[in-house]
């Protein structure tokens, strides 16, 4: 049975409002291990890695590089493969 999993754009303080996908460590139909690096974002503070939230095969990047993307927006989906 397959799974998907939407990777949402993560919120990690209070003011942030949106970040910009400024790098993704995977391609389309690579195969993604939980906890692995997933995409980089900069926010107006910080640069920081995002990892997976499963395990599966990257099945869709929804948003490009370079594009600023609002907080809980789906970046891309994850076909997990589950029984």
């Amino acid at each position: 049975m397959k799974v998907s999993v939407n990777i949402k754009m993560p919120k990690w303080d209070l003011s942030m409002k949106e970040a910009k996908i400024t790098r993704w460590f995977k391609k389309e139909g690579d195969m993604v291990d939980k906890g692995e690096d997933l995409f980089e974002v900069e926010t107006k503070k910080i640069i920081n890695k995002v990892q997976s939230p499963a395990g599966g095969r990257l099945s869709q990047i929804m948003i490009p590089v370079g594009t600023r993307v609002p907080v809980k927006v789906v970046v891309a989906i994850l076909a997990k493969t589950g029984k």
